[in-house]
């Protein structure tokens, strides 16, 4: 039903304003006083890049219209791949030739990943479109989910308690990545350790610029992750990994 407002010109289709159609059949599109908007008719869910499947992608599937996940675990030359992360797409979007891709550009960003060390310092990505071209793009930033000697320590803030989900840096440190070390200090937060068999990893976070200083007179920024809070639970990223590095723990005995 046809409501007063601007008709909206999509693929050069005039459309009424209030007038729902679908440009293909991955799209359902609404004119709404000259503005179009657009959601998908396919699930969007993301895949991230797990360890037992580096490389998910995409395939057609013959006599569908949606597309579905499959795992490429030993194509090791798509890793790094843009047309292999989780929120890449193929097709143009909603056909916009580039120069107006910004005016009916679908907005995708994926959470950001566990970050790829259970200790010390580590890498974390996001995949987003959230740019003016509309392209999909990898972000990366540096996080730390606990110093290497904090998985030495058991939880002693409590009688009987199994997990200490989040603490705090007692002194300010400088934060370091390779050869570069932060210009300024930081109290960072870090999740705690389980003697329960559970792993504690970030639940909310934040991204924030950090100056580095790599050699003298070379000064870069990078986005590091800083951590709100923590949660324990039994999903644990890097599962093989992350048991590998406590087993060393248990060999310790009780503080």
């Amino acid at each position: 039903m046809a409501i007063e407002g601007d008709n909206c010109v999509f693929d050069g289709v005039i459309y009424q304003s209030g007038e729902t159609f679908q440009p293909s059949c991955k799209y359902q599109c609404t004119c709404q006083d000259g503005q179009i908007g657009c959601v998908p008719r396919c699930d969007e869910d993301l895949l991230l890049p797990q360890p037992d499947c580096p490389v998910p992608r995409k395939v057609e599937v013959p006599g569908e219209c949606c597309e579905k996940w499959i795992c490429d675990a030993n194509d090791t030359e798509a890793l790094g791949d843009l047309h292999a992360l989780p929120a890449y797409r193929t097709e143009t979007t909603l056909g916009v030739a580039v120069s107006d891709s910004s005016i009916n550009c679908i907005e995708q960003t994926t959470e950001w990943s566990a970050c790829s060390k259970s200790c010390g310092m580590g890498l974390s990505t996001q995949v987003t479109n959230r740019n003016p071209q509309c392209e999909m793009v990898k972000r990366t930033r540096l996080c730390m989910v606990r110093p290497c000697e904090q998985e030495h320590r058991q939880p002693t803030d409590k009688k009987g308690k199994k997990c200490l989900r989040t603490t705090k840096s007692l002194k300010a440190i400088h934060l370091q990545f390779k050869n570069c070390t932060s210009l300024h200090t930081y109290k960072p937060r870090y999740c705690g350790v389980c003697s329960d068999g559970r792993c504690c990893t970030p639940h909310n976070t934040k991204t924030i610029q950090v100056e580095f200083q790599c050699s003298p007179g070379q000064i870069i920024k990078k986005p590091v992750m800083v951590i709100g809070t923590c949660t324990c639970h039994n999903n644990c990223p890097h599962s093989e990994a992350f048991l590998q590095e406590l087993k060393p723990n248990t060999s310790r005995g009780k503080m």
